[in-house]
């Protein structure tokens, strides 16, 4: 017999859409979007298998809506659209603005397309967002095709001392070499038309352009734009998402930060204008590593972002060390203070900054939404699992976790490595680089042969013979 949900998603249609998760009393929960909703949907059936925060909000559905739209690109639109007016509660975890790629055009001479995930705010000439890498790569493929628009790095142009490949095959116009500034200038004007979705008119202009060349006898040129017009129409015939959408979706990722933020501050009752949250991270004691974040009401702010090499390796000493190095950072009557513990933890960090605000977010037993908080004036509560402060909490707390155990393991990855090396005789931070270099990590240089690793530049045979066997003594 089939469960409540598998019958709300039975008749779901094998489509690109949107679908919009409702609670009993019709509040949306999430809204999403597939290129098959009915693969999509089917995703959620099993419960025990979501992440903690899908599976509390997977409880809630009561009723599921979808919309069918023409291409998955569009899905993307409708859902920004709907995330913007209608605020769902649990697309919190969408604010992250590096969700969807983009493409850019930089301000350069000559400029550069180029792909990323970045801030809207930090770039100028921006285009997208795309629903996936693929779709993103097909349209500067199409924009290589009929703007011949470069995509290497400065440096790189700077250097070259011939025409690339892709020059060779149509695909640049080699502004390294043949430097036409005028000509390069309309094909950036002609791309910026094409990624804003202005392909109809484009199209046409390229056909009157073709005709005239065709009656010009100018075959060849003639048949260059007919296979311009003829990439054109079949990308657009995809579908797109045009420039326009970006303030939409760019708009909605901030209301949304900005809600959270204000909901914040009202559930503690006091005022601050950014916050900083600190987690530490170790293993066994090594490598212990402290780091922190910071938001305020527009999102994260990566420029204060800090991480630091910690002296203690107790948790309880690794936060002290880590406000203690932050603290010119913190302004105590306008910066909240929060930190990943329990009681210990709290008080580390209000030893270190007193006249702070400092919340802590202390696991419980189970570790899996159980939270609760220890508030600025030291009493403890908690919040309702499923509420939207909850999990903006988590949301928060996870980006630092993430921030510290990205930075440990880099440290730790370094200090087995240098351990390693640095033991032997000889090796010092350059031949270190060749050799990883080559290899690309210490157990494969440990599992070659006296000839194999003579062949790294910079070893000679009796180095070679040395680094052996330092991981071979037994053969000596």
């Amino acid at each position: 017999m089939k469960d409540a949900y598998s019958q709300l998603i039975e008749n779901i249609p094998k489509s690109p859409g949107i679908y919009q998760m409702l609670g009993p009393d019709g509040a949306l929960l999430y809204v999403g979007k597939a290129k098959n909703l009915n693969a999509r949907l089917r995703q959620y059936s099993d419960i025990s298998k979501l992440p903690y925060n899908t599976r509390m909000m997977r409880m809630n559905v009561a009723k599921v809506d979808y919309t069918v739209t023409p291409t998955e690109s569009d899905a993307l639109i409708l859902e920004s659209h709907i995330i913007k007016t209608r605020n769902p509660k649990y697309n919190i975890l969408m604010t992250d603005d590096k969700m969807y790629p983009f493409v850019a055009l930089s301000s350069d001479e000559f400029p550069r397309m180029y792909k990323f995930r970045g801030k809207i705010s930090q770039k100028k000439d921006v285009f997208g967002p795309y629903p996936s890498v693929a779709a993103l790569h097909e349209t500067i493929k199409l924009i290589q095709k009929v703007c011949r628009i470069r995509t290497c790095t400065n440096s790189y142009m700077n250097n070259r001392t011939r025409p690339c490949i892709l020059a060779q095959i149509g695909r640049c116009s080699a502004p390294c070499k043949d430097a036409n500034i005028t000509t390069y200038n309309n094909n950036v004007k002609l791309a910026r038309r094409i990624l804003s979705g202005d392909t109809t008119s484009v199209v046409k202009e390229l056909s009157h352009q073709m005709d005239n060349a065709s009656a010009s006898q100018d075959y060849e040129d003639a048949a260059t734009i007919r296979d311009q017009i003829r990439a054109l129409t079949e990308t657009a015939a995809r579908g797109k998402i045009g420039s326009r959408d970006i303030s939409s979706i760019a708009g909605a990722q901030a209301q949304k930060f900005q809600n959270s933020f204000n909901e914040l501050k009202e559930w503690l009752g006091i005022d601050f204008t950014d916050v900083c949250v600190f987690d530490n991270s170790h293993t066994g004691g090594d490598n212990p590593v402290g780091a922190v974040i910071s938001f305020d009401k527009n999102g994260f702010v990566k420029s204060n972002y800090r991480h630091y090499k910690m002296d203690a390796s107790d948790d309880i000493g690794m936060m002290k060390e880590s406000v203690q190095k932050y603290s010119p950072l913190i302004t105590p009557h306008s910066s909240l203070i929060i930190v990943d513990g329990g009681r210990a933890q709290w008080n580390a960090a209000k030893k270190s900054v007193p006249d702070a605000n400092i919340l802590a977010i202390t696991k419980g037993a189970v570790r899996d939404g159980d939270e609760s908080f220890i508030m600025p004036d030291g009493t403890k509560t908690k919040l309702p699992k499923d509420s939207n402060l909850h999990l903006f909490l988590r949301f928060v707390r996870d980006e630092a976790h993430r921030f510290a155990i990205t930075f440990h393991k880099k440290q730790r990855k370094y200090h087995i490595t240098k351990s390693a090396l640095d033991d032997i005789d000889g090796i010092g931070a350059a031949r270190r680089r060749a050799l990883l270099r080559h290899f690309g990590s210490v157990a494969l240089i440990a599992d070659a042969d006296i000839k194999t690793i003579a062949r790294v530049p910079g070893i000679s045979k009796s180095m070679a013979e040395k680094i052996y066997l330092y991981f071979h003594p037994t053969n000596h």
